[in-house]
């Protein structure tokens, strides 16, 4: 990793997709298995298999499938999601030990510096903040599920939608009220959607192995784990 440059204004920080970058599943679809199981939701895990197997043969974008997701959270207690995502975390998380390595070894590297660690993922908060505090995160960027006043989620959502050019927007927004200069900033992601992500820091860092993606970074002069 390249010195983080010293500046009395502008702070550096390191941004992290979640899913296969720093844990090995997609939290979100790993969570609604887990869910699915706990409450016994066994039509409804149906539906919800076969419906994003069509959406998928439809070649539906990262964004209505991310919107498709919580549509199916909808009538859900967020109070029960919330116990129910510390719970995932201990069982399918933690105790199995998902994480990759090389990505954490990064993360505590930029924390040893005092850099701040923020998290950008389409995953929800009941699943990234027992992550984030395992990890003794900063900050997190996500998709905000839309609450109604006795505390049932609505199947919408709201605010930045943090999924492909949404997690780019999310960083500048963040970068702008924080006084963080993301020229110095680095990016961790494993996916074609990270592309906006990465290309918004001066150090991005490709996770894993897609052709497409290795062949980007080399042609870009950006890192690879």
């Amino acid at each position: 990793m390249k010195p983080v440059k010293s500046n009395s204004s502008q702070l550096s920080a390191a941004f992290f997709d979640v899913d296969d970058t720093l844990i090995t599943v997609k939290s979100m679809f790993d969570f609604f298995e887990y869910l699915s199981e706990k409450k016994q939701l066994t039509l409804l895990k149906f539906k919800f298999e076969q419906t994003f197997k069509q959406a998928r043969a439809n070649d539906w974008p990262r964004e209505a499938l991310n919107s498709l997701y919580y549509q199916f959270l909808s009538g859900m207690k967020m109070s029960e999601l919330i116990v129910l995502g510390e719970c995932w975390f201990d069982d399918n998380v933690l105790t199995k030990g998902k994480f990759i390595s090389k990505t954490i070894k990064c993360l505590r590297k930029h924390q040893s510096r005092g850099e701040k660690i923020i998290f950008v993922s389409g995953s929800m908060l009941p699943l990234l903040n027992p992550i984030a505090r395992y990890f003794q995160v900063d900050g997190i960027l996500c998709v905000q599920p839309i609450v109604d006043v006795q505390g049932f989620l609505t199947g919408k959502i709201k605010g930045i939608q943090t999924i492909g050019e949404g997690k780019a927007k999310a960083m500048r927004k963040f970068a702008l009220k924080e006084k963080i200069d993301l020229s110095m900033s680095y990016g961790y992601g494993d996916d074609i959607s990270d592309l906006n992500m990465l290309s918004c820091v001066g150090n991005p860092v490709y996770v894993g192995n897609n052709s497409t993606m290795l062949n980007h970074a080399k042609y870009h002069n950006w890192s690879v784990l």
